[in-house]
């Protein structure tokens, strides 16, 4: 890089080689094309307000053009001592000239560092949602295939109620639908562009930061200039969003390990899990464990963005607009890999029915009906009754006898035994959410609305996203049309 007036020489060799690339090797598929759509967008701006001339558009224009073309490979080792953006614009001004510079008229590195996060993050943002819907869709569909499916529900790792499996299932869906809308709640911060607030001041130009964010599909502007390059809790935004759908999927993981561990309520199918080298009977369940490692890294990104941004000065800084903002690829990454590796599982999930009524069986799972009933049908409190069955439990468990239905009926201490039977109990409990299938059947059909509104908006923003690189090409496309004043002239009409 050439003398800058004020630095006479370029960063120390050991410096740039902790904070930079040594070239742009990376840059070439991470942050070269981005940089090439921000330039692409700025030419046309500057022209329109003649900050530059048409003639160094349309050259700045066709170089992008031939890079793009050649996917950057022609900068791949180009060295980079001070940046991959400085190391970019030097190529353009070896090849334009030094006027290429006067791209960067109204706007710093600064501002178009905190754009090219928000340009960054869009695919894997629409990724990770989309993932997330299409892991809604196999729950609920896995739902309404096991409506009528008894299954227990456990307390404190043990069988508690009648339940079904479908009552779990739209449990889980109904967790992570809150993760989608957390997800999709942070759209309009993200559709804000950033460019124009340049190094936190905003400009004395005339320029139309309007009109390059509509260009790269920002629904608006720069509000405030030194918001726009201080702030990356866009980051942690997304970084708390999937922590928190992180810490779900780890729950619902460790739910089914223990369905498929030593309960055996349910099987994966050989090609979802792992053999052991040394014991010829295993069947381990390790992609489980995969996604609860996964989704407990993403934490530790969320912590590592936050804690790097704690105390920092609210202005431009290096602390939170590179080293704190690193850690969201990572972090939507591993989010991404959690959500696919748990879907693949539910879709060759097998629920064991008869394991699972054995358990319900065997478990007194239908002691706290029996209380209830007493309290309801007969002259006991709830305290009392509770009571009670609690001692008939004792007994049954005591005299090894098969449920707690038939120390009711050798008791005779109700009426009637014909709505104590586990899977009676789950398919009547309607009130509070319960497992009663019609309860449950209302319940998907509110979370399909909702997954197929998600779905709606989330494509909508996509559609603005490619709307917007439509209108770009539209612009670029009208830049090389001949002005009025050429046409006059080829024509030889007076001026």
């Amino acid at each position: 890089m050439e003398d800058t007036g004020r630095i006479k020489s370029t960063l120390h060799p050991e410096a740039s080689s902790i904070v930079f690339d040594a070239d742009l090797r990376q840059a070439v598929s991470e942050e070269l094309p981005l940089y090439a759509e921000i330039d692409r967008a700025q030419a046309i701006m500057l022209e329109r307000v003649g900050l530059i001339d048409r003639d160094l558009a349309k050259k700045v224009l066709v170089e992008l053009d031939r890079l793009q073309a050649e996917r950057f490979n022609s900068l791949a080792f180009s060295p980079a001592p001070r940046g991959s953006y400085l190391a970019y614009e030097d190529h353009l001004r070896s090849v334009i000239g030094k006027e290429a510079s006067n791209l960067h008229l109204g706007r710093s590195r600064n501002d178009i560092n905190a754009t090219l996060v928000k340009l960054k993050v869009r695919g894997p943002y629409r990724e990770l949602a989309g993932e997330l819907l299409e892991l809604l869709r196999v729950l609920c569909r896995l739902a309404r295939a096991h409506l009528g499916t008894v299954f227990p529900l456990h307390t404190h790792r043990q069988p508690a109620l009648p339940s079904t499996f479908a009552h779990h299932l739209a449990a889980f869906a109904s967790a992570l639908a809150r993760d989608v809308d957390t997800l999709l709640a942070v759209h309009p911060l993200l559709n804000r562009s950033c460019l124009g607030a340049g190094v936190g001041g905003g400009t004395t130009l005339p320029i139309l930061p309007d009109l390059t964010a509509r260009l790269l599909g920002f629904a608006t502007p720069p509000v405030n200039s030194i918001d726009s390059v201080a702030s990356r809790d866009l980051v942690l935004r997304l970084l708390a969003a999937s922590a928190i759908l992180g810490s779900n999927l780890s729950r619902i993981a460790e739910t089914l390990l223990l369905w498929v561990g030593e309960a055996g309520l349910a099987i994966l199918p050989d090609e979802l899990v792992g053999s052991s080298s040394a014991m010829p009977h295993k069947r381990n369940p390790f992609l489980l464990e995969q996604v609860q490692g996964k989704a407990g890294a993403v934490i530790g990104c969320f912590v590592a963005a936050v804690t790097g941004m704690h105390s920092t000065p609210f202005t431009n800084c290096v602390a939170v607009g590179t080293e704190a903002t690193r850690h969201v690829w990572n972090g939507i990454d591993n989010a991404i890999g959690s959500v696919r590796l748990i879907r693949l599982c539910f879709s060759g999930l097998m629920v064991a029915e008869d394991a699972s009524s054995a358990m319900l069986d065997r478990s007194f799972v239908n002691a706290m009906e029996v209380a209830t009933r007493l309290a309801v049908d007969g002259d006991l409190d709830f305290r009392s009754a509770h009571n009670e069955v609690g001692q008939l439990v004792t007994a049954a468990v005591g005299c090894g006898a098969p449920s707690l239905l038939a120390m009711v009926q050798r008791g005779r201490i109700l009426d009637s035994e014909v709505s104590l039977a586990p899977e009676v109990i789950a398919r009547t409990a309607r009130a509070g959410g319960g497992p009663a299938p019609e309860a449950v059947a209302a319940a998907l059909d509110a979370l399909e609305r909702e997954i197929e509104q998600s779905a709606a908006l989330l494509r909508d923003i996509g559609s603005g996203w490619s709307c917007a690189r439509e209108q770009l090409r539209c612009a670029i496309a009208s830049l090389n049309r001949p002005t009025l004043q050429q046409i006059d002239k080829e024509e030889g009409a007076p001026h």
